[in-house]
């Protein structure tokens, strides 16, 4: 992702750089519990989420306990919907969706998962039709943090827990075939950045449906990216370096402003606009310094630098299907400003003249044919730039957060259900993707560094019409300024009539939330970021 659309509202971010962290790079702070909060009466969740303590803690919150953050369990995944609509969609992540029913009898292994709640959801859905589910993890505290895995949401959204190094490519072949060689899945996958290599390589070996690795790769290796375009004029120039000495020549080639970003990594993890020589050297140095991914795998410290564009940025949201790029619609990108970029809003769809959009969507298809990108699901981000359309990103896998739930409410299909219908060799009947209403989401960052304490104005954001709080933060967890995604501690959703209202109502529920935190160890209290 890059810089450079402001973000609209009072919701401030952090603008943290590198050095605001401990250096560790610690998993997601915070992501161990997910729920979803309406003050309103409810229909009952479906059957896979309940338990006496769910229960119990949907009553509590519809009776309004004060300080309700000190009543959430970690492992909650709570959905506790609304009887109030705001619109007649087409989809609902609580009503029935397409028949999946070609899930029954079949089996895939997924290699890592997303943590937050609508990939859960997901999980139970296709399960549901008769999906049964294997999670290859490597190490099961990212998910939980230390606590008890049997209590974890996504421990009850699988049928199987597979504990293998999920780096390491002959661990996942063996961990998914029996004595005599004989593959024991029908389908093999990742939505982790970090493995969706792993996974395509894996199922390409075991003769699985899949994307080709080599264009995933590329996907992920942003400078390959780059120079798999060559001089489209949907391409930006680029240059990697790996020493001090490079950067004379990168600005030479560059010129300022500059995008400073690690060539792969994900939830926008580094990235900041550099605008002079000094600041070039500064995130050069930081950059530089990263040997491991997020995730653990070893990284070069080489670090991309990319010419900055000016524009309004989106993402385009499609699954390829033998060669052909099906488009379920365009989101919007909010961003929080200098020195670092993170993600603090989208809607969907975006509206577009019939000419901006089919300029936008051939580039986009340009961009996975020239990766060789055939098959799977892709969230690819893109500027709009006075001179047209650039490339910012391609993500071979299925958007993350909360989009998958605006194109789900809009459009009636599911992006996740239909990447896995691809996992087991079927093909989703994805057209024609029909847009009814709009969805909106607002992404909740903490405005202070510090012990979190309460979550004060919960019942008041969950009381305006139609949206949906989801919070995944508990009482004592460690909030910190960080650079990336990962700092979001919630989201404030809604669908509405349109993109407009839904925005409107996300961002009105979303500016009653604070996060009331205790100082930090050495006394001092963040400020606004």
């Amino acid at each position: 992702m890059t810089p450079g659309a402001p973000a609209p509202g009072p919701f401030p971010g952090p603008a943290a750089r590198l050095s605001d962290d401990d250096g560790s790079h610690p998993p997601r702070a915070g992501a161990i519990g997910l729920f979803r909060h309406a003050a309103r009466p409810a229909r009952a969740p479906p059957a896979a989420f309940l338990c006496a303590s769910l229960t119990a803690y949907a009553h509590r919150v519809r009776n309004r306990v004060p300080n309700v953050i000190g009543a959430v369990n970690w492992s909650l995944c709570i959905r506790v919907e609304s009887t109030e609509q705001r619109h007649d969609g087409g989809g609902s992540m609580t009503t029935p969706l397409a028949d999946y029913a070609k899930f029954a009898g079949k089996r895939i292994a997924i290699v890592e998962h997303m943590q937050n709640h609508p990939f859960v959801l997901g999980l139970h859905q296709a399960r549901e039709h008769g999906l049964e589910v294997w999670l290859l993890t490597g190490d099961r505290s990212w998910y939980t943090h230390g606590h008890d895995w049997d209590s974890h949401p996504l421990a009850a959204a699988v049928d199987r827990v597979v504990d293998v190094d999920t780096t390491d490519l002959a661990a996942v072949l063996a961990a998914v075939t029996d004595e005599s060689g004989q593959c024991l899945v029908d389908g093999l996958t990742s939505f982790s950045d970090y493995h969706t290599v792993i996974a395509a390589q894996a199922a390409q070996r075991l003769s699985l449906p899949g994307p080709d690795p080599e264009a995933v790769e590329t996907a992920n290796e942003k400078d390959r990216l780059r120079l798999a375009l060559g001089d489209v004029p949907y391409n930006i120039p680029h240059a990697r370096v790996s020493s001090r000495e490079q950067l004379d020549e990168a600005v030479r080639k560059l010129g300022f402003p500059m995008i400073a970003k690690p060539p792969a990594e994900a939830i926008s993890y580094g990235v900041r606009r550099v605008d002079t020589m000094a600041e070039l050297v500064e995130a050069y140095e930081e950059l530089s310094g990263v040997r491991h991914s997020l995730r653990g795998q070893p990284r070069s410290g080489d670090v991309l630098l990319e010419t900055y564009v000016e524009g309004v940025e989106v993402s385009v949201e499609t699954m390829t299907v033998d060669g052909y790029t099906h488009v379920f619609g365009v989101t919007s990108k909010d961003l929080f400003g200098d020195p670092a970029y993170i993600e603090c809003g989208h809607t969907f769809p975006v509206p577009l003249s019939d000419e901006e959009r089919e300029a936008l969507y051939a580039a986009v298809r340009g961009t996975l044919e020239a990766i060789g990108y055939r098959h799977g699901p892709c969230h690819t981000e893109v500027r709009r730039t006075e001179t047209g359309w650039r490339i910012i990103e391609a993500n071979p896998r299925t958007p993350s957060s909360c989009m998958t739930m605006l194109v789900t409410d809009v459009t009636g299909r599911s992006p996740i259900l239909d990447a896995w219908l691809l996992t087991i060799g079927e093909a989703p009947p994805i057209e024609p993707v029909v847009h009814n209403g709009g969805a909106a989401v607002r992404m909740i960052y903490p405005t202070r560094k510090g012990t979190l304490t309460r979550v004060d104005g919960i019942e008041a954001a969950a009381a305006v019409p139609g949206v949906q709080v989801l919070l995944h933060v508990e009482k004592g967890v460690k909030l910190l300024k960080r650079m990336d995604n990962s700092s979001c501690v919630g989201f404030t959703y809604c669908a509405g009539a349109d993109r407009e209202e839904a925005q409107a109502l996300a961002d009105r529920a979303a500016g009653y939330l604070d996060f009331v935190v205790e100082e930090d160890e050495r006394g001092e209290r963040g400020g606004e970021s």
